[in-house]
């Protein structure tokens, strides 16, 4: 009787070893896999990371068939050295040079019987103007144009008695210079044989050219010294006498190892970009350090390799197509 008792004691007690020793074996069991989870995690999160690093460097790259860019006047250049150039910004006029302006006087007094020409109209060296009786000899005499160019002014008709001052004025419009206004503080720093960009007020006639000289005079009005630069004007260029223009005069000049066109410096994202062109029609943005800039070049320190292909002109297209990419990235 006590030995069965006691048995019937012991099974309950078992029965509860049993089961704790079963949940310590399920504990350690599943261990491992809360492990594996957080594994699995990192390994989705480290993928979604250079997901995020490949689709940013993709945003940094554009593509743009090469008929395409060439319609759009998307210019480039190779990498290499260049002149950074310390320039000075003056504005001034168009006029006609000394020896391109002619008056035309009558010789001898008396009555005008002719005029032969107008204003605007185009005459030769030695062509008839007008046409003069002297008042001495009675006989009629013509008055010539000692230059060829275009009628400015006219200050005649017939019957008019002559006088002392011109009949006609005549201009050779292809002979003209820019007159540049030098204010006190830049005396001494514009001399003969300096380059000038002589550029109009449209932004798009631009003519080389080199000061000639700086009269020793100035102005009374505008208290500017005058700087004269002799232009060659281009058939059917805009420029007339009278029209206001900017200049550029070149100070000094410096070579340096990598320069670019000062337009194709760009800003994206905050940084300072070139564009450069990788593949036929693929073009990336090069971050880049910027040193002396010059008139039409800025020099790059750091950022490019000589020999590169990179966009000289109408870069912010290629800064736009990128916008574009970002934008739908974005989306």
């Amino acid at each position: 009787m006590n030995t069965f008792r006691m048995k019937l004691a012991a099974a309950p007690i078992a029965l509860i070893l049993a089961l704790g020793l079963s949940g310590c074996g399920a504990g350690e069991a599943e261990q491992p896999t809360a492990e594996a989870g957080h594994e699995e995690g990192e390994e989705s999160h480290a993928e979604g990371e250079g997901g995020h690093a490949e689709e940013e460097s993709a945003a940094e790259r554009v593509t743009i068939p090469a008929a395409s860019a060439e319609a759009s006047g998307i210019g480039v250049s190779t990498v290499g050295p260049g002149a950074i150039q310390e320039t000075l910004n003056l504005t001034g006029r168009i006029m006609l040079q000394p020896a391109a302006r002619a008056e035309v006087h009558a010789p001898y007094p008396g009555p005008v019987r002719a005029v032969t020409h107008n204003i605007g109209d185009i005459v030769q060296r030695g062509q008839t103007l007008a046409r003069v009786e002297s008042a001495e000899s009675l006989q009629t005499y013509s008055i010539v144009t000692p230059i060829s160019g275009v009628v400015l002014e006219r200050q005649t008709n017939i019957g008019d008695v002559t006088s002392e001052e011109p009949l006609f004025v005549v201009g050779d419009l292809t002979r003209l210079q820019a007159e540049l206004n030098v204010v006190t503080r830049d005396i001494g720093r514009v001399a003969s044989g300096q380059s000038v960009l002589i550029t109009g007020l449209d932004g798009a006639t631009r003519i080389e050219a080199r000061i000639a000289s700086v009269l020793p005079t100035a102005d009374a009005h505008s208290q500017t010294l005058l700087a004269r630069a002799p232009l060659t004007i281009p058939q059917g260029s805009p420029l007339r006498p009278g029209m206001a223009v900017r200049a550029s005069v070149v100070l000094t000049e410096q070579q340096v190892p990598i320069a670019v066109a000062r337009e194709a410096v760009q800003t994206l994202e905050g940084r300072t970009v070139v564009f450069v062109r990788v593949s036929e029609d693929t073009y990336e943005a090069r971050p880049v350090t910027l040193g002396r800039a010059g008139r039409d070049t800025v020099e790059i320190p750091a950022g490019l390799t000589p020999g590169e292909i990179y966009v000289s002109e109408n870069a912010f297209l290629v800064k736009a197509e990128i916008g574009k990419g970002s934008a739908s990235h974005d989306h």
